[in-house]
């Protein structure tokens, strides 16, 4: 038998403290902010304060992108996740914003993606800030915006042109995997093929057309395989995902337009994607988007198994693109907890068990990854 539904707290006056707030509390408390993709201001400067208040870690903000400094010194780990959401659905379950109890999970907007990723990290940077012996290195929490929309507003993009030549010596990205260390991910390139024909009418033209020649791009398209194959991601993966062309019934195609996603691997770099298009796909080729590169970790670096040892679980790797992108010179673990497949739905919601545990499972990563290199 199913209980019935919890509405948590959504009075933003009257919010335990944060040092008193529990997880669970903490996720609650930033579901209730409606922070869309530019709009999440109202939150950060929530968090802001209390973080002050805390007395107990070193607050930055840079723009809307809110840092949160322990420790000091080298080595320097880096803990990010996203202020931002999506819209709710137009069917969305439920208020989005107003999150609510059932059944051992949460349900609300960015719950999953990837709030909860957040609150058990500020957590994890509290109890290690409150523990000054255990301090073995210096520990920061980068809660950016804009990943959801990425962009040049992109808050990681930003960061990384704020600290110029410095950078983080690990990285963790706080993303739903089901608490899973996650050390490959794919990128992402979108292009366009053109074929153009010639106009005229439909009757009388027998020139070029350009819908018959998009077909035997595509044929050609299909025809482009490659025998490496990453051992987290599998292969490239090529996806032609929309189409347009022609004006009217009765005129002869004189343009024809696909768009095409493309799912990279770390084995195949991108420009020898595009070359191998431009050899042998007879379309004209128009790079959209190729900066969403994909990114691996070494199994054996210091982060990877400080993750390992924290979760008892295997690596994977992810067909789905992060702030990791921004992070690709960087050893870098994508762990949170959540079900990716929740994520954007329009019933988002997360086991609270596993909400719950991100924040143990942080801190051991902070403390393991030290021990690795002590």
């Amino acid at each position: 038998m199913k209980s019935e539904p919890q509405n948590y707290f959504t009075d933003t006056m009257n919010a335990p403290s944060l040092t008193d707030m529990t997880v669970e509390d903490l996720l609650a408390k930033l579901v209730s902010f409606p922070s869309l993709s530019t709009r999440e201001a109202e939150l950060v400067n929530w968090l802001e304060d209390q973080l002050k208040e805390t007395g107990l870690v070193e607050v930055e903000r840079v723009d809307d992108n809110l840092l949160i400094h322990a420790g000091s010194g080298k080595p320097w780990l880096l803990l990010n996740s996203h202020s931002d959401v999506v819209p709710p659905s137009p069917d969305h379950q439920g208020e989005p914003f107003d999150p609510v109890i059932r059944d051992g999970r949460m349900y609300g907007r960015g719950t999953t993606d990837a709030k909860a990723s957040s609150a058990g990290m500020i957590k994890a940077m509290l109890n290690y800030a409150a523990n000054p012996s255990a301090s073995q290195g210096r520990v920061t929490f980068a809660m950016t915006v804009c990943e959801e929309a990425y962009g040049d507003q992109n808050g990681m993009a930003r960061l990384r042109k704020f600290w110029g030549d410095q950078k983080p010596d690990a990285a963790i990205v706080g993303e739903p995997t089901l608490l899973a260390p996650c050390i490959a991910q794919k990128g992402l390139v979108v292009l366009r093929l053109i074929t153009r024909g010639q106009s005229g009418h439909a009757a009388r033209v027998y020139g070029e057309n350009a819908i018959y020649k998009m077909g035997i791009a595509l044929n050609q398209l299909s025809s482009i395989n490659y025998n490496n194959e990453n051992p987290y991601l599998g292969p490239v993966k090529i996806t032609p995902t929309t189409i347009t062309g022609g004006s009217a019934n009765n005129a002869n195609p004189e343009y024809c337009e696909v768009e095409v996603d493309i799912r990279t691997i770390p084995d195949i770099p991108v420009s020898q994607l595009i070359h191998d298009l431009n050899k042998t796909v007879d379309a004209e080729v128009v790079i959209k988007s190729d900066r969403l590169i994909s990114t691996g970790t070494d199994p054996d670096s210091a982060i990877a198994k400080a993750a390992y040892s924290a979760t008892g679980k295997d690596f994977f790797g992810s067909p789905t693109c992060s702030d990791w992108v921004f992070l690709s010179d960087v050893p870098t673990v994508k762990l949170g907890p959540g079900d990716s497949n929740d994520s954007h739905t329009k019933n988002e919601s997360i086991d609270l068990q596993q909400a719950k545990e991100a924040e143990n499972v942080y801190g051991t990563i902070i403390r393991n990854y030290f021990s690795e290199l002590s």
